[in-house]
């Protein structure tokens, strides 16, 4: 009886702790995140509405990220993509003659404003915990990760995975493995498996458009064998230190 009055004490007194984080969660994420990210969903169906997204979705982010991940950028957050959510309001096409006069060709490059600090308010540990806390709930497309299954031995190392990123799959066209070296227009790669949940890797390279509609990013008939490389050598690269290139 006395085990039983002790453990219903240590709920009551924990569980008032609980629902206080996460309020505390909710009303940051509703009063400070919620006029630039997407909290409800569904992902724009039409490309002008494509258009006016400019930060990522979250309504599936207990789909998506990795919480030790979201509790640290939030804290300090870190552009993740070079040209910004909506890259075409970001990317200049410069006459060949400013950069290389021998090729007749032109080279996309960013605009300065872009490459200024990322504006994004940091929150405190505290904040970050119960935000990220809420985020995790936020469990849209559960059907889409549902099967996915990381095989860890369809690993690969860091040349054989940069191989199939950059001359199989052409991921390098719009995707940085390293700080500056890659594309300007996707979210960077070296970061994407401390960052990105393994069966969201999985599905959304498999297929974007299940995610995002209209999406850019093409669907690239990956082999499913190669798509377990791909993840494991994503997880794989993140291991790198990339901090003092930043």
């Amino acid at each position: 009886m006395k085990r039983v009055l002790l453990i219903s004490f240590l709920v009551a007194m924990i569980s008032p702790a609980l629902s206080s984080a996460g309020e505390n969660g909710i009303e940051i994420l509703n009063t400070r995140c919620a006029y630039c990210h997407n909290l409800k969903g569904p992902a724009p169906q039409t490309i002008r509405q494509l258009w006016k997204r400019d930060a990522p979705d979250l309504f599936y982010a207990g789909n998506k990220y990795r919480r030790e991940w979201l509790v640290s950028w939030m804290q300090k957050p870190v552009r993740i993509r070079p040209a910004g959510v909506n890259y075409l309001r970001s990317i200049n096409s410069t006459p060949t003659k400013l950069l290389n006069p021998k090729k007749g060709r032109k080279y996309d490059v960013l605009w300065g404003e872009v490459l200024k600090p990322l504006r994004h308010e940091p929150l405190t540990k505290a904040e970050a915990e119960a935000v990220a806390d809420v985020l995790m709930t936020y469990r849209a497309h559960d059907d889409l990760v549902s099967g996915m299954m990381l095989d860890t031995n369809k690993k690969v190392t860091l040349d054989q995975g940069e191989v199939l990123i950059d001359k199989v799959y052409g991921c390098e066209s719009c995707h940085q493995i390293e700080p500056g070296y890659g594309g300007y227009t996707g979210s960077e790669l070296y970061t994407a498996g401390s960052r990105l949940q393994a069966a969201f890797m999985l599905s959304y390279i498999k297929r974007p458009k299940n995610w995002d509609p209209k999406i850019w990013m093409p669907n690239g008939h990956v082999k499913p064998a190669d798509l377990q490389k791909i993840v494991n050598y994503l997880i794989l690269l993140s291991k790198e230190d990339f901090d003092a290139s930043k």
